[in-house]
Order: structure tokens, then C-alpha cells, then sequence
């Protein structure tokens, strides 16, 4: 008998934990050429704002050891051409789809969360609060990203959580001193769901130059490098919450996968690795399964918070 693979983030289910990273995948177009994207749990989407964004000026992608530093910007196409062109798209390939979404007011996220469901054009929604390099994330109210204050993870995850009955996932930020206070925030305001972690900040310079290798100067490491960050995290969330974690970080094969599953994560997404290795997500499922299979678990959801300490 096949294990099941089956999770469930709120109302979502999805065949098999693994989605994702927004941001690494397109809006599916480009891996689908590569394999049945409809066979991951779910397509977490690029960020999608209210108006198309041209994003950061190049240098914009910086290769690091073990990682990649990206200062994109949020280029997207917008929420018009999306719902046009690209919804339409992964609707046709069974796609189950998870929107990420970015603005700079709640009522902007709001207005997006309304129209993407209107639509039938997402089967949940990740709140991006935690982009790490768009200039206009800068309030006067303290730092620049809403993760980082868990009082505004709150506002915008209430306003959101009233504004929509999809699944409402919270993407927050890694720079922070203790990831359970904005992880509460989002739990007690509404949320259904946490992802955890976006990227860490970093910069890098060139020794000749003397000039940051990024235009934007700083921007957001992901890879291998930032694994071990990511699954303390997830270990640290998914002890506090009741609510279940996507946790991504550096994930590249199905053991990977499996210590986040181990340290309290109830889904996963793969990020840079679809980069290097196109079909990385969906190796991952199936090594997820042989990996089932071989210890004769029935049930992946048995490994959810299931490390022996």
C-alpha cells in the first residue's frame, strides 16, 4: 500500500508537502516544459503587487558560497496580467496554486487577496511581509519590513484574514531576534498558515572595484548556506504554534525536505535549487515517498515534528 502524501495547510490540501519558493518558479510557464507541475502540492506564484514592477536595477543576482545573494525587486507583472495570462495557465495544468502577494498597505494586500479570489485565480494566499530589498517597504515607523514588528504582522494579517476565506499563509523574515513573536502574531490575528524563512539579508563587494556587486547594495541570501537557519527556525515556530509551517531554506533533495518535516514543518518549498536542478521539487516528492516507504511510515504527516531529541 502507497503511503499517503496528503497535507493539509487550513482549508488547503495539497497532494504531497512540497511546494515552491515564491520568486524561484515563475508563474510555471518555464518548469512546465520540464515536468507536470500539477504533480507538486501546490505552485507558490511569483509576488504579484496591484501594478506591474520593473524591480531593481542590475547587478540584481550574485552568485555567494553555498548561495545566491538576489536583489529583484519584486519585478512582476502585475495583478491585470496575471489574472489575463497567467492564472489561466496554471489552471489548465491542474496547477493547485498559492499566490504570494505584496503591497505596501494593507489595504493594497487586501484589494489583491479580494480580486484574486473573485477570480478563482489562487487556492490560498502568502502574505509577503518580509522582501528584504524593495526600497519602498521603508516606513517612518520603525524598520523596513512589517515581519520584523510583530504588532504590524498582526494589522496586516487581520486585514487580510477579513478580507478573503482562502487559506492565509504569512511569509516572515528570518532577521529577526526571536522568529516566535511574529509567528504568534500572524497565528493570533487569523492566520492559517506561517512560511518560514524568507531570505537572510546580506551584501557582497568586489575587492577591485571597491563597489558593492549588487546595485541595490544589500539583497536576500538563499541556498544551502541559510539551511541550518531555517530549520532552528521552523523548530523554534512549530513549538509555539497551532497553526502549521511551510518550511523552506536551502531544502535541495528529499532528506533535506525530511529534517524540516522532522523539526515541525507540516509542507515544504524548494527555492534556489530549481535553478540549478529544474525538476528539484518534484525529485523531492518522490524521494519523499521511497523514503516512506523504505521505513515503513504510512503516513507523512507521522514525520511532522517527529525528531528524537
Amino acid at each position: 500500500m502507497k503511503p499517503n502524501l496528503e497535507v493539509r495547510i487550513g482549508a488547503l490540501r495539497m497532494k504531497n508537502p512540497v511546494t515552491v519558493a515564491s520568486g524561484t518558479f515563475g508563474y510555471g510557464q518555464e518548469y512546465a516544459r520540464y515536468f507536470d507541475i500539477a504533480a507538486l502540492g501546490a505552485v507558490t506564484i511569483k509576488s504579484i503587487t496591484l501594478k506591474p514592477r520593473a524591480g531593481n536595477a542590475p547587478p540584481r543576482l550574485v552568485e555567494t558560497p553555498a548561495g545566491i545573494l538576489n536583489a529583484i525587486g519584486l519585478q512582476n507583472v502585475g495583478l491585470d496580467a496575471y489574472l489575463a495570462e497567467k492564472a489561466p495557465f496554471l489552471r489548465k495544468h491542474g496547477a493547485t496554486i498559492i499566490a504570494n502577494i505584496y503591497g505596501s498597505q494593507p489595504d493594497e494586500y487586501c484589494e489583491l487577496a479580494r480580486r484574486l479570489e473573485e477570480a478563482h485565480a489562487a487556492d490560498a494566499i502568502e502574505a509577503n511581509l518580509s522582501c528584504p530589498n524593495v526600497h519602498d517597504a521603508a516606513t517612518a515607523r520603525g524598520p523596513a519590513l512589517v515581519a520584523q514588528i510583530p504588532e504590524r504582522v498582526a494589522e496586516y494579517s487581520r486585514a487580510l484574514r477579513a478580507a478573503t476565506k482562502l487559506p492565509l499563509l504569512v511569509k516572515l523574515t528570518p532577521n529577526v531576534a526571536d522568529i516566535r513573536e511574529p509567528a504568534l502574531a500572524a497565528q493570533e490575528a487569523g492566520a492559517d498558515g506561517v512560511s518560514l524563512i524568507n531570505t537572510l539579508m546580506g551584501m557582497a563587494i568586489d575587492p577591485e572595484t571597491r563597489r558593492p556587486r549588487l546595485a541595490n547594495v544589500i539583497g536576500g541570501l538563499s541556498g544551502p548556506a541559510i539551511r541550518p537557519v531555517a530549520l532552528k527556525m521552523v523548530w523554534d515556530a512549530s513549538r509555539v504554534l497551532q497553526i502549521p509551517v511551510i518550511g523552506m531554506g536551502g531544502i535541495c533533495t528529499a532528506p533535506d525536505a525530511i529534517q524540516f518535516l522532522l523539526a515541525g514543518a507540516n509542507a515544504v518549498a524548494v527555492g534556489s535549487m530549481s535553478f540549478r536542478q529544474p525538476d528539484a521539487a518534484l525529485q523531492i516528492v518522490r524521494g519523499l515517498a521511497d523514503y516512506l516507504e523504505h521505513h515503513q511510515i504510512p503516513d507523512v504527516n507521522d514525520l511532522v515534528g517527529a525528531i528524537a531529541t
